[in-house]
């Protein structure tokens, strides 16, 4: 797991951070700053293996700070984050970092934009997401993104479970969250993992279905096929997600 040093004067986006990150498995929050002076002190105590410095610190200069940030931990992947859109931060000078991250990227979605600019390719071979409608068509839809998606991947043993899964989570979003459902699916070593993030506010519980019963049985599929799953609460929502266990 790599550690992470968030430099950000906005307590919101740190606490953000954090949550999205700590179900990734992928990255570890160790330290927290919300000035320059001390996010530069933690990087030399703490040698983290990334740090994510603000741009637009209140009254500094965020490039001179991930600059210093750099030197005060030369083996750390430093990222400048700012909320300009993305098109805004490719043209910027990059003093000492290995790039920008805006920070209107999804919070399900910042673990793996993390993976991709700091190279941990063996810990996130791939990752796909895409976002469905607040209907219940969404399901199907939902069916033919992981199609697309593992084929590609070549992992398509996994497809008949992972399908039935995502469709019976999809589902829930849409029905009972009332809510556009964000799907993203990640190939790991040993693994695939899929999440989905909707903004309903009804959280979801297992229900015991019996024989004759035509709904309630979604979470108890999860529970049965995949080989981890949770829910958890995000910055927008909550977050349902399952693990299927790839062969060999």
């Amino acid at each position: 797991m790599r550690s992470v040093l968030v430099v950000d004067d906005n307590p919101d986006y740190r606490l953000l951070v954090r949550l999205a990150l700590s179900s990734d498995g992928l990255f570890d929050v160790v330290g927290e700053a919300a000035r320059g002076a001390d996010g530069v002190d933690l990087a030399g105590s703490l040698q983290p293996d990334v740090a994510l410095v603000d741009l637009v610190l209140a009254g500094e200069d965020g490039l001179e700070v991930l600059s210093r940030v750099r030197r005060a931990a030369p083996s750390a992947a430093v990222i400048g984050v700012s909320a300009f859109p993305e098109s805004d931060l490719r043209g910027l000078p990059h003093p000492g970092s290995v790039g920008y991250l805006s920070k209107a990227v999804r919070p399900s979605r910042l673990g793996a934009e993390l993976a991709l600019l700091t190279g941990v390719l063996g810990a996130v071979e791939a990752a796909r997401s895409t976002v469905l409608a607040a209907d219940t068509s969404s399901a199907r839809a939902a069916r033919r993104f992981v199609d697309d998606v593992l084929s590609t991947w070549e992992v398509d043993d996994l497809l008949e479970t992972v399908q039935l899964l995502v469709s019976e989570v999809v589902t829930n979003a849409v029905v009972h969250g009332r809510s556009e459902a964000e799907v993203s699916v990640r190939l790991l070593p040993d693994r695939v993992r899929v999440e989905v993030v909707d903004r309903g506010p009804t959280p979801v519980r297992r229900r015991d279905a019996d024989d004759e019963a035509t709904s309630g049985r979604g979470t108890a599929l999860v529970e049965a096929l995949s080989s981890a799953w949770g829910i958890e609460d995000v910055a927008v929502g909550k977050m349902v997600w399952f693990e299927v266990a790839r062969p060999g």
